[in-house]
This record gives C-alpha cells, sequence and structure tokens, in this order.
C-alpha cells in the first residue's frame, strides 16, 4: 500500500536580518513541497514567511501564477472556516504580485481547482487578464474551478 510520508523539514529562509531556520510540514512526494525546499527549481516571484508565488508551468493566459502555502495542505476542501484568512491572504499576495509582473488585478480570476486537481497541494490560480483557448476554458470552467469568492462560501459554512 502507497502512503504519503509526512515530514517536517527545516529550511533556511531569508528574513529581514539574513537568514532564518524555519520548520514546516511537507510531503516527501510533493512536487510543491521540494519547491518550498528548493530541491525542484522554479521561477519564484515572490516568497515570504508563508507563501511562495511563480508562473504556472501550463499557464491558461498572459499571466498565470501560482500561490502557494508553504506548508503542505493538500486542497481548499481540506480547510474549515477557521482557514478563510489563509484564503484571503493567498488572494492579497497573488494579485500584488500579478500586479507587480505588470498583470491587472482588476481584470482577474482567482481560485482553486475543485473537485479535482492535478496536484494535491494547496494551490490559488491566478489569470489574467482572461483564461485562453477552449481547453483551458474547460478546465477553468464552474465545473472544475471555484473562484475564491465561491470558496470562501464553502468555508463558511465548515
Amino acid at each position: 500500500m502507497n502512503s504519503i510520508l509526512h515530514i517536517s523539514k527545516t529550511i533556511f529562509q531569508k528574513s529581514r536580518v539574513g537568514f532564518a531556520a524555519v520548520t514546516i510540514r511537507m510531503s516527501s512526494n510533493c512536487v510543491f513541497c521540494k519547491i518550498v525546499s528548493k530541491e525542484t527549481p522554479s521561477n519564484i516571484l515572490h516568497e515570504d514567511e508563508q507563501f511562495l508565488v511563480f508562473p504556472d508551468i501550463s499557464p491558461a493566459g498572459k499571466h498565470h501564477l501560482l500561490v502557494i502555502p508553504k506548508e503542505h495542505i493538500v486542497e481548499i476542501r481540506s480547510l474549515t472556516s477557521k482557514d478563510i484568512p489563509l484564503v484571503q491572504s493567498m488572494e492579497q499576495v497573488g494579485l500584488s504580485v500579478l500586479e507587480k509582473t505588470g498583470g491587472d488585478p482588476r481584470s482577474c480570476l482567482t481560485g482553486f481547482h475543485w473537485p479535482l486537481h492535478s496536484v494535491s497541494h494547496l494551490h490559488m490560480h491566478v489569470i489574467s487578464p482572461q483564461v485562453e483557448g477552449w481547453v483551458k476554458g474547460v478546465q477553468f470552467s464552474g465545473c472544475f474551478f471555484g473562484s475564491t469568492e465561491s470558496a470562501v462560501k464553502m468555508l463558511e459554512g465548515k
């Protein structure tokens, strides 16, 4: 039987006064956890104590960013109403990075894939100005994707 090994890793993260050791819960076989720990390279556009932001490797629009928490959380449905501030912070960070990289926060889509997702690590998509192409249009339709607003409403009921 296959099981996911959850581990805690100490990583060194840049802080205001140099580098600080931080212990974060990660999954040993998660590609996003490997990006957090710098085992897998990525074009990181933003990093802070809680989140990373980097471009999606299969963009659905001119600007397509992913915002991930550094801690391994499987998906949006793993969260509860207590986690609404986390989701709102993810959106704020994503919109800020979008604007800094030339996207328009007033004309964008933010949200999560559910009930299906390709990577089992919570990640918010930030796409601007719009989803391009019919295949991506299906992937980011209401059947497979929920906006940040709908995610918050879903969490309010948990």
